[in-house]
């Protein structure tokens, strides 16, 4: 899998600390908006980051669709966020997609051995 994006965005961030979290590897292209928005088109019609590139070649790009995938992807035993109901609703009100991995990992940032 190939993720899309400087770590400078928190979005980037919130994706890779998850990944690392549910030991999902991962390669990363250090792209900036900025100076690599062509190259980032590429995979994103809209030149968005995060954007992750699946193994099959499936491209998903926002955090929150990222991050849906990474919790389906492990299942429910393992998944960062409740699967449904109150409990996720709950999460989601409170902000949970900026904090989904920053509650067990606050002030940590991705490894850049990746």
């Amino acid at each position: 899998m190939l993720l899309i994006g400087m770590f400078d965005s928190p979005f980037v961030r919130r994706v890779a600390v998850s990944m690392q979290l549910l030991d999902i590897g991962f390669e990363h292209a250090n792209w900036s908006i900025g100076r690599d928005f062509e190259r980032i088109r590429q995979h994103s019609a809209l030149g968005r980051v995060p954007t992750l590139v699946l193994d099959d070649g499936e491209v998903l790009s926002e955090s929150a669709a990222i991050l849906d995938y990474l919790d389906d992807r492990v299942g429910p035993g393992r998944a960062l966020l409740p699967s449904g109901g109150a409990a996720r609703r709950r999460r989601a009100a409170r902000g949970a997609a900026p904090d989904r991995a920053g509650h067990r990992c606050r002030g940590k940032r991705p490894r850049s051995d990746l």
